[in-house]
């Protein structure tokens, strides 16, 4: 339905009054070898079941700092995320039945040691991807939650943004694992070891696993912080 022409610019009038924006975050990990998502549980007059952490953005302050403050509140972590903005949903201006929000999205990578340091288990849960098809969820969460997995997996694509969600000194395996967790496949062990070492993203440390009886040689990422765009698979 169109806005009525006279209308469209008096800022008065009930169709234009300015939607809330709301700042939802998608945070990925992998934790005990399962992709894995956090999510808040919501217990309140109207709303019972889960969300993704969000909250609604402070004026004067940027996305980032905005989403950083978020971050914090709603989940105890403050530190060695990585973040990315991905979409904004605005199709459903009845998403909740008090206003009409705006949805700004973001997903985050969070390797398990750095989540499960921070991490406060009085305001989040941690559940597996397949665990989180089956809650109950509000809002459109469940669209972004789909939307930020598309982006994650599309990403392992053409850059090395799996080093944001991978130990800092690894196996060669385990980067490989890496990725069929994320993807959802098995990967040929000869091919995938063939174009990580020709893609030079990573590199041999003096140091070795030896918490298996099966020892095996350590890698790190050469670039720790920067994305590095890769022709990866």
């Amino acid at each position: 339905m169109l806005i009525p022409q006279s209308e469209q610019f008096d800022i008065w009038s009930k169709e234009l009054t300015i939607p809330v924006l709301a700042l939802d975050i998608v945070i990925f990990t992998i934790y005990k070898w399962e992709l894995c998502i956090l999510v808040t549980k919501r217990n309140e007059e109207w709303i019972h079941g889960y969300s993704l952490p969000w909250s609604i953005v402070a004026k004067w302050y940027s996305l980032s700092e905005n989403f950083d403050e978020v971050l914090k509140r709603k989940t105890g972590i403050t530190h060695g995320v990585y973040k990315e903005q991905l979409y904004t949903f605005w199709e459903n201006p009845a998403r909740d039945p008090r206003w009409h929000v705006i949805a700004l999205t973001y997903y985050a990578l969070v390797k398990a040691e750095n989540l499960l340091s921070q991490v406060d288990f009085t305001l989040v849960d941690i559940v597996t991807v397949q665990q989180f098809e089956e809650l109950h969820i509000f809002y459109e969460h469940n669209e972004i939650f789909h939307y930020a997995l598309k982006r994650l997996k599309d990403k392992l694509w053409y850059t090395d943004v799996v080093k944001n969600i991978l130990p800092e000194e690894f196996r060669i395996s385990q980067i490989q694992k890496m990725y069929e967790i994320i993807l959802g496949r098995i990967l040929d062990k000869r091919n995938f070891q063939k174009k990580i070492f020709s893609l030079r993203i990573i590199q041999e440390t003096s140091k070795k696993d030896t918490s298996t009886n099966r020892q095996a040689k350590l890698y790190r990422f050469v670039e720790k912080k920067q994305l590095k765009f890769i022709e990866m698979l």
